[in-house]
């Protein structure tokens, strides 16, 4: 009887997801990204868009696995929480209405994070298939995903989150999948170099550059030649703005404000801040376990491909974030819900108070506003080029 709720719930937060998506496509009609193609694609020199209808599909199938991860890592009981939140964060709805590959790249990842829980669980086969199949499907799918899966497969070993008997097949299996790609690259090395610059856009502007040229200029007019070129040189200078950029993929106010704006244009706050209670309380949460706080950090490896874009944050490669970022969001809730003292309910109220009161006027504001903002910031060029 439980399962058959959970079951009716999730169905309609699916359904309520499915409406909003549409109500957002319906207002940002015919805004689409660049088509981006598949990593191995373009090392062989073919093309394969990927049509608007599977970002939709493959968004369904990102609610359904935060449901079942809900249902292990929490509980049956709350494990419609992370679909809910998903929902009501109306970021992957502007992602999907316009057709982001990063919808289909976070459905791949969240696969993995499902095939290591069910290896966790006993279900070793179905689990296993599950990390080789998705994280071999990813690696040919994008660069970015190519260097960072096997990395991450190879730390949650060392960070003993998952022990190295249970990957013992694995990540050899992973690493035999992938060869061909290697030769691939190997055999296209300028190809895979134009791939590269492509994807990697941190220091494409040249005014960074130029900033690091003006420091000096203006210490060698001042006698300081010497110590400029020690503390403001080049090399120095881009480890620092690496890290500026880390940093602000990480920060709160990128999720639950609008100064980061969807499709570059919108009002609309990634997360709405109403959420930034249970998050906040949350990490508190985390940090005080050892083994959370190494699931944290390996999870913020991420955000990298955001890092490496030409903007400070890039919300459409950032959206693979986002279900860690759910998750946590879920995890204060339930711990503020299994509190049960009057602060915490009353934190739980004022959550929901403000996201509802968020969520309406907010739908009011795409409904009046969101058509006219598009047209003036997009004029008649509706294609975004892939970040």
């Amino acid at each position: 009887m439980k399962n058959l709720k959970q079951l009716s719930i999730f169905v309609g937060v699916v359904i309520i997801h499915q409406l909003l998506t549409n109500f957002i496509y319906s207002n940002l009609y015919p805004i689409h990204f660049a088509d981006k193609n598949f990593f191995v694609l373009e090392l062989i020199d073919k093309t394969l868009n990927m049509q608007n209808i599977l970002i939709f599909f493959f968004d369904m199938g990102i609610l359904i696995l935060l449901w079942l991860i809900g249902k292990k890592v929490f509980s049956s009981r709350f494990s419609v929480l992370p679909p809910i939140i998903y929902t009501i964060s109306l970021w992957s709805s502007y992602l999907v209405s316009a057709g982001s590959f990063y919808i289909y790249l976070s459905f791949l990842i969240l696969l993995i994070f499902y095939g290591l829980l069910l290896i966790k669980s006993n279900q070793r086969f179905w689990g296993t298939a599950l990390v080789i199949g998705a994280t071999s499907i990813a690696t040919y799918s994008s660069l970015f995903l190519m260097l960072l899966l096997p990395v991450m497969l190879i730390l949650i070993v060392v960070f003993k989150i998952t022990p190295v008997n249970e990957l013992r097949l694995s990540i050899p299996a992973v690493i035999i999948l992938i060869l061909p790609l290697v030769f691939l690259i190997y055999n296209n090395q300028s190809g895979f170099k134009n791939i590269l610059s492509n994807e990697v856009q941190i220091f494409a502007d040249p005014g960074l550059m130029n900033t690091v040229n003006s420091y000096q200029g203006a210490a060698k007019q001042k006698g300081l030649g010497l110590l400029a070129r020690i503390s403001e040189n080049k090399y120095l200078f881009s480890v620092e703005y690496v890290i500026l950029k880390f940093t602000k993929q990480i920060t709160p106010p990128t999720y639950f404000t609008p100064q980061e704006k969807l499709l570059n244009f919108s009002f609309t706050p990634p997360i709405f801040l109403g959420l930034l209670v249970p998050f906040l309380f949350s990490l508190y949460q985390i940090l005080k376990s050892s083994f959370l706080r190494r699931n944290l950090f390996l999870s913020s490896l991420l955000v990298i491909p955001s890092v490496f874009s030409k903007q400070m944050v890039d919300l459409n490669r950032l959206i693979i974030f986002m279900p860690v970022v759910t998750l946590i969001i879920s995890y204060g809730f339930i711990k503020l819900y299994e509190q049960g003292k009057d602060k915490e309910k009353a934190f739980l109220i004022l959550t929901l108070f403000l996201v509802t009161f968020q969520l309406l006027v907010t739908l009011s504001d795409i409904n009046l506003r969101e058509r006219s903002r598009f047209i003036k910031y997009h004029s008649q060029d509706y294609e975004i080029g892939n970040q």
